[in-house]
């Protein structure tokens, strides 16, 4: 009798076990992108480093929603016509020697689409026989979401690092 009892509280633990391993991966994968979306958006920060660069064919403005929007201190640049401007004043500022990277890309599933994150380090050689420096470097935190031309940025912030040991805002 003791073992009976045994086995139908192993089977029912073991039931209940295995209901709930699934419920917990449906709802995994309902929250999942694809392989093409992640390689998509890393794509995506890839080509934005290239696309604020000297010699692009294009700007980055092509990343973004209609809406989009960008913010790297001061006021945000809101919509895909400021965004032009924008990028192409980037672009006329910076006409050779400096060179963006972008690494260490984190994507998160959202509801709405994805949230990212990636550093950003920016080189330049200023001089001719001056060395090549490390100019800035920071953090991009990203909202994407899928749109019918593909992953875009709906809102990207870039925030600066300082100095090590700094307060969060120095």
């Amino acid at each position: 009798m003791r073992l009976r009892h045994t086995v139908l509280v192993a089977a029912l633990v073991a039931a209940t076990s295995s209901v709930t391993w699934l419920y917990a991966q449906q709802h995994r994968t309902s929250q999942m992108l694809s392989a093409d979306d992640y390689l998509e958006i890393q794509q995506l920060y890839y080509l934005y480093a290239r696309d604020v660069d000297p010699g692009s064919e294009w700007d980055a403005s092509w990343m973004y929603t209609e809406d989009g929007r960008f913010q790297a201190g001061g006021d945000p640049v809101v919509g895909r016509p400021a965004l032009k401007e924008f990028y192409e004043g980037v672009r006329q500022r910076h006409s050779a020697g400096i060179r963006h990277f972008n690494g260490t890309v984190v994507i998160l599933p959202t509801p709405e689409g994805a949230t990212g994150s990636g550093y950003m380090l920016q080189v330049e050689k200023r001089q001719q026989d001056g060395p090549i420096e490390v100019t800035l470097f920071g953090t991009y935190s990203d909202k994407l979401v899928k749109t019918s031309d593909g992953w875009r940025f709906k809102e990207r912030v870039f925030t600066a690092d300082t100095w090590r040991g700094a307060a969060a805002g120095d």
